[in-house]
């Protein structure tokens, strides 16, 4: 009986883990992810056609207004959420190919510039923001989480530091909610401050990728201008993105030396949160620089990134909610939005030494 007994207990190893057929795994991903993502193609294309009848206003800010105008007015279905949280991977997937336009040789000069002021970029900003963090007296995580925000590359420097410093989701909101709104305020007044400043294509670029917090608002500020200004902005904004490993660690070995733990970075740590778009970004520039990318294949990879651009702008647009921005609250905003009237006005001047040896 007992053998019986045990018997019957007995689960096939195949019930319990069944494996999924890759037919339904694949329609599974369709279902979730492709009306959000039609959307994007939808409200990016719409964008582009409206940007012939409207004169003077490219599709890049028309597919933001767009975005944001139907995300605003109507909300996002819960069924479209997936999708539209997608054009971080295409803005991503738009930059390592732009990388085949912006050849490594050919930008030698000013590589060896830029990576340095970037460097000296992102220093200010911590030490200010830091600084404002005190004085506004704002919790030590919350003020970490914005110095690496506006230094570096926005949500994203954000997200990787949270977890380093201990820092919790409603910190976290508030930083991102500082951030969007300086992104946002970002695309609308650069481009205009441009043209009132008669600035050329190479030193807007530079301007806005060493001063525009987020890398998505930097890349779409940027195109609001040209796309010789996006692909400059692009370049100069990588360049602080090469900094995030190292102030990751830095913060994170802070906060251990205020709780007492030792100050020991990780380089490892450090090496490893750098963004992978960045290492593909800087191949496919050295590939085309040693002529590895013929001269069709560039244009191809242009246009071909072009299209991703516009879903990624897109969907900019419909993550620039009211309801989400407003959770920032007026310390977090004050504290970032003086770090980023600073550091526009300083790489305002630098812009100008460095669009020489861009263009």
């Amino acid at each position: 009986m007992n053998q019986h007994a045990d018997r019957t207990l007995e689960v096939p190893s195949a019930e319990v883990a069944r494996p999924v057929p890759p037919h339904v795994w694949i329609w599974r991903r369709i279902v979730r992810y492709a009306p959000g993502i039609l959307v994007l193609a939808g409200v990016g294309y719409l964008a582009l056609l409206s940007s012939y009848v409207l004169s003077g206003l490219g599709y890049v800010p028309m597919a933001i207004l767009l975005g944001a105008f139907i995300s605003n007015a109507f909300g996002i279905h819960p069924a479209l959420e997936k999708g539209i949280s997608t054009y971080e991977l295409w803005l991503k997937a738009g930059i390592v190919l732009l990388g085949s336009q912006v050849a490594f040789t050919s930008l030698g000069l000013f590589w060896l510039k830029a990576i340095p002021l970037a460097a000296a970029t992102v220093l200010v900003a911590l030490l200010v923001v830091m600084a404002l963090g005190r004085l506004l007296r704002l919790p030590f995580n919350l003020a970490a989480l914005l110095a690496a925000g506006t230094g570096i590359c926005g949500v994203s420097a954000i997200i990787h530091t949270a977890p380093a410093i201990g820092a919790d989701d409603e910190e976290v909101e508030y930083a991102v909610g500082s951030i969007l709104v300086l992104g946002a305020a970002a695309i609308l007044v650069y481009p205009v401050l441009g043209v009132a400043l008669g600035l050329s294509q190479g030193a807007y670029g530079v301007w806005t990728g060493l001063s525009v917090n987020n890398t998505a608002e930097a890349v779409a500020t940027g195109y609001s201008y040209g796309a010789a200004a996006g692909g400059i902005a692009i370049a100069s904004k990588l360049c602080r993105v090469l900094m995030l490993g190292a102030v990751v660690a830095g913060m994170a070995a802070w906060t251990r030396r205020r709780a007492g733990a030792g100050t020991k970075v990780q380089l490892r740590q450090a090496v490893g949160i750098l963004p992978k778009f960045v290492i593909l970004f800087f191949a496919f520039s050295v590939l085309a620089g040693t002529g590895f990318i013929s001269a069709v294949d560039q244009e191809s990879l242009r246009n071909i990134s072009s299209w991703l651009f516009l879903l990624a702008f897109a969907g900019i647009g419909f993550k620039l909610r009211w309801q989400d921005i407003r959770k920032s609250g007026v310390r977090p905003l004050l504290a970032v939005g003086v770090a980023s009237l600073i550091l526009s006005a300083l790489t305002l001047g630098v812009s100008y030494l460095l669009s020489g040896l861009v263009l």
